[in-house]
């Protein structure tokens, strides 16, 4: 049964306009979150040699997956990477797994209903697994905070992965540019290519 003080502070945070405004943020947030997903999956599948990879990549079932799914599936993509050029993506996958705890957080403000807890002396908003966070304007600021900054190093960590595997190239390259029987059309070949990897280096 809802107590008096349900209603007063559903009544309250319904009708501010910053409670909402960061709701709403955060749900565009998680929007493009998702779709930075599919997007690099969709990309970095085709520096795998699995083609089963590639084909689920490029299968528009990939959109109907939940965020975790899609992340789970875009970790099968840099776990392939990695294996194949020999990088070191742990520190990427776990910066990945970290998600699951902001998806926690997301789903509880989104698919929440607002609380007054007794314990905490604040407005709660509780999902239905029993998940609770804190309900004020500035702890829904807060926590789309920390889903900025799990966006900006997740693409931190994502650079440095694959600068690792453009110095893989890079390396191989090198060691069929220095081959002694190495034909022509293929020397040409790896020109093109190291001049490409330098221009993507760039600022």
């Amino acid at each position: 049964m809802q107590t008096h003080n349900d209603h007063v502070i559903a009544e309250i945070l319904h009708a501010e306009d910053l409670f909402l405004i960061e709701v709403g943020r955060l749900t565009l947030l998680f929007s493009r979150i998702e779709d930075c997903l599919v997007n690099d999956a969709r990309l970095l599948a085709s520096l795998s040699e699995a083609e089963e990879l590639k084909e689920e990549a490029a299968a528009p079932a990939l959109l109907h997956l939940r965020v975790l799914e899609k992340r789970d599936f875009l970790k099968r993509v840099y776990a392939d990477i990695a294996r194949y050029y020999g990088v070191d993506h742990r520190r990427l996958d776990s910066i990945l797994d970290e998600l699951g705890n902001v998806n926690r957080l997301r789903r509880t403000i989104v698919h929440g209903w607002i609380r007054w807890s007794e314990v905490e002396q604040r407005p709660v908003l509780v999902d239905s697994r029993g998940q609770s966070v804190p309900a004020w304007p500035q702890d829904v600021l807060d926590i789309n905070m920390k889903v900025l900054a799990w966006y900006q190093i997740y693409y931190e960590e994502q650079r440095a992965v694959m600068g690792a595997v453009m110095d893989a190239y890079k390396g191989l390259a090198e060691r069929l540019a220095a081959h002694p029987n190495l034909p022509p059309a293929v020397q040409e070949l790896i020109t093109h290519i190291k001049a490409r990897a330098g221009e993507t280096e760039q600022p």
